[in-house]
Parts: C-alpha cells; sequence; structure tokens
C-alpha cells in the first residue's frame, strides 16, 4: 500500500511539473508588411495647418502618380504617363523608443538605384485596409522638419 502511494504521489508531482513547464516559442524576426503591387497616388496631406492646398490629389495638382513595386524588390514611379525613377528596394521592421512610455513601431523602406541607397527616399508605411498604403514620416514619431517626405502624409490606393 506504502508503494502504491508513493508512487501515486510520484506521478502526481511528474505530472504538476511537467505542466508547469513552459515551452519557449521560438521568436522569429517580426517582417516587414508587403507593398507588393500597383498603388495610384490618392492625396497628400501636409502637416503644415496653414498650407492651402491641403489635401493635395490629382485634380488640384494636375498629377497622376503609380508606384510599382514588383515581387523581386525593384520598383518604378510612372508620374503623368512618364517613367520618371526606377530601381530596387529593400525593407525594415523597427522600433523606436525616444522616451519613457512612447514606443513607434514602424515599417520602411529604402530605395536603391545603381546599387546605391537613394539617402532623401527613405520612407515609413503601413496600411489602411488592404487596399490604402500610407507613407509618413509620423509612424517613425518625425514631423515636418525631421521628415524624409517633407511633412507630407501621402496615400495612395491599391490597383493590382
Amino acid at each position: 500500500m506504502k508503494t502504491s502511494r508513493v508512487l501515486f504521489q510520484g506521478i502526481i508531482i511528474l505530472s504538476l511539473l511537467i505542466l508547469s513547464c513552459k515551452k519557449e516559442a521560438a521568436t522569429e524576426p517580426i517582417q516587414a508588411k508587403d507593398l507588393t503591387g500597383q498603388w495610384e497616388w490618392i492625396y497628400s496631406w501636409l502637416d503644415a495647418p496653414s498650407s492651402d492646398s491641403n489635401p493635395r490629389t490629382p485634380a488640384n495638382t494636375g498629377i497622376r502618380e503609380i508606384i510599382n513595386y514588383g515581387s523581386d524588390k525593384s520598383w518604378l514611379i510612372i508620374r503623368n504617363g512618364i517613367h520618371l525613377d526606377s530601381g530596387t528596394f529593400s525593407t525594415g521592421h523597427g522600433s523606436w523608443s525616444p522616451y519613457n512610455g512612447v514606443n513607434y513601431i514602424y515599417d520602411s523602406i529604402v530605395y536603391y538605384k545603381n546599387g546605391l541607397q537613394v539617402k532623401e527616399m527613405l520612407n515609413f508605411y503601413d496600411f489602411f485596409g488592404s487596399d490604402t498604403l500610407v507613407f509618413s514620416g509620423m509612424f517613425r514619431g518625425l514631423y515636418a522638419k525631421g521628415d524624409p517626405t517633407e511633412g507630407a502624409s501621402k496615400f495612395y490606393l491599391r490597383l493590382k
């Protein structure tokens, strides 16, 4: 009787130990959201509240802009039917905490031409729904003076 009691207690203790052990999930690096596809510019909003041209649109600027991001990491900008620029790109995901209690989580895109980074073409982006791509320095905590897009938030609608 004593042996079966000890064996029963051992099984209970072993079961509790096994159940209390937590397996650590392998943490994989978070990937930036995929922007593959064709996007048409629908409007830009400037951070300067006194701007008379908020929002800027194809209707009030006369500009029709299409950006294509290929699955092969190529990009192409067509403005008013003319091939404006092209190259390759890379995306990244990160976070930045400028001070306690504030944490910006963002996706970014870096553009390259002839293998060299185009420094003035760094963008931070996110999606609204599945069909609207938004570029804005505010996703990284940057505002007008530090924003490479000069304080503009640019909105694109998915075409393909």
